[in-house]
């Protein structure tokens, strides 16, 4: 839905029961017009879609949030300032068609994002 459009994967790597990704952020995409025109703010449900797409890239199956134990929005993402963004996943695979996930997304030191959720696969 996001993907390739609003934002691009540059790299994305497994590495056992992780996935490590940079991406980029489209900071010219027309969801910045209204959130906000003069400082553009990555919202809260994109930083969640980022995160549920990057992982349906690395297993080949679609998913959907279906419950977050945590979800943290610890800094905004201006995109004129950080355009390229770090995801660092951790998934653990259930037995009944779910993924247990540990996210963030960061920048160097700076961390914008981090989830704690179940993923299940869409039917």
């Amino acid at each position: 839905m996001l993907l390739d459009n609003f934002f691009f994967i540059l790299t994305r790597e497994a590495v056992g029961q992780s996935i490590r990704a940079r991406i980029r952020i489209d900071k010219h995409h027309k969801i910045f017009n209204g959130h906000f025109p003069a400082v553009p703010i990555v919202p809260g449900v994109c930083m969640m879609e980022i995160i549920r797409e990057i992982i349906e890239q690395q297993v080949g199956r679609s998913f959907r949030i279906d419950s977050a134990d945590s979800i943290k929005f610890l800094t905004v993402i201006n995109p004129a300032e950080n355009d390229e963004v770090q995801a660092d996943i951790d998934v653990e695979e259930g037995d009944d068609r779910s993924l247990r996930i540990n996210a963030t997304l960061f920048a160097g030191e700076l961390i914008f994002f981090k989830l704690k959720g179940l993923l299940r696969a869409k039917t």
